[in-house]
């Protein structure tokens, strides 16, 4: 790692859902390692909904199949309803399963990446970096809140500059179909990339 790419997490406050007590002591100790001390614990969606309604976060990583409120649903509350200043914070989904479908879940609710489990420590601060970086802008529209998801350069296309057209498909997504994707197959689909639009 260059000296450039070094992050100062000491201070940063880091939120965990996960409704499984070995995976939450997982995460723990791979954040810990890169340095961060303020780590909180939540077992599902409405307990961290709580939590972020009076204690912001600077990152959250949540799993996406939680109970009563699963981690999508919570990142697209995060987006749209939660106080202003917390709007943007950087959220990462970590999922045992990674089809297709779910990878574009992921992207469309607003969350900044999405992890494979088991999850790679080396993948993980990756990640962190690249959010730290911030060289995504933040998108606010009404079929979208989040990360910009233009990660192709390829931008609106130029006869539709104003976004979404007609003929479209629907922005609601159906059941999972197909094999879970692999870490390298995430990274092309998510990997932030300027636009030329």
């Amino acid at each position: 790692m260059q000296p450039s790419q070094y992050i100062n997490l000491e201070k940063a406050r880091a939120l965990i859902v996960d409704d499984n007590p070995q995976s939450l002591d997982i995460l723990v100790g791979v954040l810990t390692s890169f340095g961060l001390r303020n780590i909180v614990r939540k077992a599902n969606g409405k307990e961290a909904q709580e939590e972020l309604r009076y204690h912001p976060a600077d990152l959250i990583l949540t799993n996406a199949a939680l109970p009563e409120m699963d981690g999508y649903d919570l990142i697209r509350w995060l987006r749209r309803e939660a106080e202003e200043a917390q709007r943007q914070t950087p959220a990462i989904i970590v999922s045992a399963h990674t089809r297709q479908s779910q990878v574009e879940k992921a992207r469309d609710c607003g969350a900044n990446f999405i992890i494979t489990k088991p999850i790679s420590p080396a993948i993980m601060l990756e990640r962190i970096l690249w959010v730290a970086r911030g060289d995504r802008l933040f998108i606010e529209c009404d079929a979208y809140i989040g990360p910009d998801r233009r990660w192709r350069n390829l931008g609106p296309p130029v006869e539709f500059p104003n976004g979404r057209r007609r003929d479209d498909t629907s922005i609601e997504l159906g059941e999972a179909e197909g094999q879970n994707m692999t870490q390298d197959e995430l990274d092309a689909l998510i990997k932030p990339m300027k636009s030329t639009a």
